[in-house]
């Protein structure tokens, strides 16, 4: 009697599966005193560790200990002195500060007027005053004006005459000499501190006038 062929209906193994890495990749001071231990254990007795080899594996444990518990120190030492330098900047709150940057921030209509510095003489100088969204506001025409650092005397108001809205704005100067050629400009931003932000991946950021923001490494001086 012919026998008719069986099929299984047994799934198929899942070969797919990649090899999955047991254990840790890194080796602490407990994982190198265990090798150390496990291999002692294990040695031939009739071929035990030489001296040498003993002592040179027990100074390189040594060496790597005192490493490691340097290097923890140091963790701890960096840490209390960010803490430390956290404090020391919660005290700007409330004072002025001039910071290198270009902003400029409107809080209750009032305008904290910052500074430029031309580094040689102007024959033509003008500033245009620019909103968060990169709109003209307005412009103020200086005239000539000799080399030297100078306050942006801006009073808050648009083209127009009107008192614009608080929030951030930023200006530019334009400034040639009596040949047409653009002469070098530094803006800085002045105003008084209103926050610090230590969540910043760049470092510690100060709030100036509730809407600009600055480095800690930008302030240039602080009254």
């Amino acid at each position: 009697m012919a026998v008719s062929g069986i099929t299984s209906s047994l799934p198929m193994a899942d070969t797919s599966n990649t090899l999955k890495t047991v254990g840790k990749s890194d080796l602490d001071r407990n994982d190198f005193m265990s090798l150390f231990i496990t291999q002692m254990q294990y040695q031939d007795p009739m071929k035990p560790m030489d001296s040498y080899q003993m002592a040179s594996q027990l100074a390189q444990f040594s060496s790597m200990d005192a490493t490691m518990k340097m290097s923890d120190n140091m963790e701890k030492l960096l840490d209390f002195q960010t803490s430390q330098n956290n404090l020391q900047l919660l005290g700007l709150i409330g004072n002025q500060v001039t910071v290198q940057g270009n902003g400029i921030g409107v809080t209750n209509g009032e305008v904290a007027a910052p500074e430029f510095v031309l580094q040689s003489a102007a024959d033509s100088c003008s500033a245009d005053i620019y909103d968060a969204a990169g709109h003209l506001v307005n412009s103020i025409d200086f005239g000539g004006m000799g080399a030297g650092t100078f306050e942006l005397d801006w009073d808050g108001k648009d083209g127009r005459g009107e008192t614009v809205a608080d929030g951030a704005y930023f200006y530019k100067i334009k400034a040639r000499d009596a040949a047409g050629q653009d002469v070098g400009v530094e803006t800085r931003t002045s105003g008084h501190v209103t926050g610090v932000d230590f969540a910043s991946g760049n470092g510690a950021q100060l709030t100036i006038d509730n809407f600009i923001n600055a480095s800690v490494g930008d302030v240039l001086s602080v009254k």
